[in-house]
């Protein structure tokens, strides 16, 4: 090209993404999208984009060129949202404490708990910025980001069947999945071995070999005979997709209202019950 020659840009823009990239041949930049994935986006077809954001990761004979950490990232959310779940029980406990006429020294006890909570919470944080910070601009990571821009990303279909089968608040009627009542930002999902409502509704209080079976049994990890679980919780997770289903995966997002009221005995779990059983595949 003579040293006067201009490059000729090309503008492609991608609607409702906030996208937009100007590039030619010698502008290129790693990440930028591919041909293929602006089509997709113009399209129109979020199930087929997220689908084709998927491929570029999951194939195995096209191995991503940067490593990315998603099962660490994924573990990272749960102890974050174990940690909130206990932060929120322990509360639960000083406010009922606070009725009785109890010893000074079992709030105080309950307040440094809720202390060394707090800094792990902080640690943790910081471990999923880690993770979450070194993938890769492309496909994958505009993938994660869109689907996690829904606010109720996380009552995913797939999520809420998960949380109901391992006896979690969505197969009750008390909202609190949907509704968690809490500041922290990763306070946000399902139910953890810390839920105190789970905790109340069983009738009894899980011991810490109880809380370590079951932590070990649902660990989203891919190196485990179980590695088809941690891929379906990826996969909702992380891309709103769940296999076997084409629908817009914001169609996928369920929800009840919030109940602050114990529910009737014959109310319990119905709403999801009655829902899970007309989604069965």
């Amino acid at each position: 090209m003579p040293a006067t020659e201009v490059p000729k840009a090309v503008v492609k823009t991608g609607p409702g993404y906030g996208w937009k990239v100007k590039c030619t041949e010698s502008y290129y930049v790693w990440g930028d999208e591919s041909d293929e994935g602006l089509e997709l986006e113009s399209s129109g077809d979020i199930c087929l984009l997220q689908r084709y954001r998927y491929s570029t990761f999951a194939n195995r004979d096209t191995p991503p060129p940067y490593p990315t950490d998603l099962k660490g990232l994924l573990q990272t959310e749960v102890a974050l949202r174990e940690n909130t779940q206990r932060e929120i029980a322990l509360k639960e406990k000083i406010e009922e404490l606070a009725k009785e006429d109890t010893y000074a020294t079992v709030v105080q006890d309950l307040q440094e708990e809720l202390s060394t909570l707090s800094k792990e919470y902080w640690t943790l944080e910081r471990r999923w910025w880690e993770i979450r910070s070194s993938y890769c601009d492309g496909p994958l990571a505009r993938g994660i980001e869109f689907w996690r821009s829904q606010p109720k990303w996380y009552m995913h279909r797939v999520l809420v069947e998960d949380c109901v089968g391992r006896g979690g608040c969505c197969g009750r009627d008390c909202g609190c999945c949907s509704h968690r009542q809490s500041e922290r930002k990763f306070a946000v999902g399902h139910c953890t071995v810390e839920c105190s409502c789970c905790e109340r509704a069983r009738g009894f209080a899980l011991d810490p070999e109880q809380k370590s079976q079951l932590r070990e049994t649902f660990k989203l990890d891919c190196n485990r005979p179980r590695a088809w679980y941690y891929d379906r919780m990826r996969t909702a997770s992380l891309l709103g997709l769940m296999a076997g289903n084409y629908e817009n995966p914001l169609n996928l997002i369920v929800d009840v209202p919030p109940r602050y009221t114990a529910p009737s005995e014959e109310s319990q779990g119905s709403k999801w019950k009655n829902y899970l059983r007309g989604s069965s595949r």
